[in-house]
């Protein structure tokens, strides 16, 4: 069948819906990617989650992500999609690890439907990828790098050290792929001891980019959504490799 041709008896998702609950000012990126590396027969159902305060937030507005966070998740269950992924990685996180396993389970025996989180995701993705030390590249200022150095070590891995872009949630998506490409090398070329080099932000244009850098260093390349991605198809028991985005998909090792 010519690629682009449209069956007209089948829905958009006739092979799964999964629904994604976005901690964002907008979600734009996602939903290209989305499109970009799934096989074709899904379809991404998303909710938006506003963040009000900074990158880090406070409590009070932490509490708040996260009850609407899980609330997108039960609105997700209801409209019938097949999985659900809460985002915010520091939102679901910030019980810890076990706590946002605790959560997950919860939530999935709730709603009748398996529910994931980027967090996890990337945990399970660095297993499966046998990575020890993992770089990171991430899209805001370096005020963050403490930040999601001390993430890496959370998970249980090593941190190779951190650096950012330098922008901001209103303009990422406004940001050019060029950007996680020069910032990943710049990273790499620093840190040659890193084994893996993570690109955090779903919201970040950088799926293109993952292929290029794993070719030219020789190391793992992790995105969130990526990662996400591969995360929902494994669960979906939809394993079939996607080549050029990286060992994760193009390979699919399972943890």
């Amino acid at each position: 069948m010519d690629h682009n041709a449209r069956d007209f008896e089948r829905p958009l998702g006739f092979r799964a819906r999964i629904g994604y609950a976005a901690v964002a000012f907008v979600t734009e990126v996602v939903p290209a990617a989305f499109y970009r590396m799934a096989p074709e027969g899904l379809s991404l159902a998303c909710l938006t989650i506003q963040r009000q305060g900074g990158r880090g937030g406070n409590t009070a507005e932490l509490d708040r992500i996260f009850d609407d966070v899980v609330k997108a998740g039960r609105d997700l269950a209801r409209a019938g999609v097949d999985l659900v992924v809460l985002g915010g990685r520091p939102v679901i996180l910030r019980r810890g690890m076990a706590g946002a396993e605790a959560l997950l389970a919860e939530l999935s025996h709730e709603l009748g439907v398996p529910v994931l989180s980027d967090a996890t995701a990337q945990a399970l993705a660095y297993k499966a990828l046998g990575s020890r030390k993992i770089a990171t590249a991430h899209p805001f200022g370096a005020e963050e790098n403490p930040r999601h150095e001390a993430m890496i070590e959370e998970l249980g891995f090593t941190a190779a050290g951190a650096m950012g872009l330098g922008s901001t949630r209103v303009a990422l998506a406004s940001c050019a792929p060029i950007t996680a490409w020069d910032l990943g090398r710049k990273m790499l070329q620093a840190h040659p001891e890193a084994d893996t080099l993570l690109l955090p932000c779903p919201h970040w244009d950088v799926v293109d980019v993952i292929q290029p850098l794993e070719d030219a260093f020789g190391v793992h390349v992790v995105s969130n959504f990526q990662a996400t991605l591969w995360h929902a198809l494994a669960t979906l028991g939809i394993t079939d490799p996607i080549p050029g985005y990286g060992r994760l998909l193009g390979e699919f090792p399972l943890p």
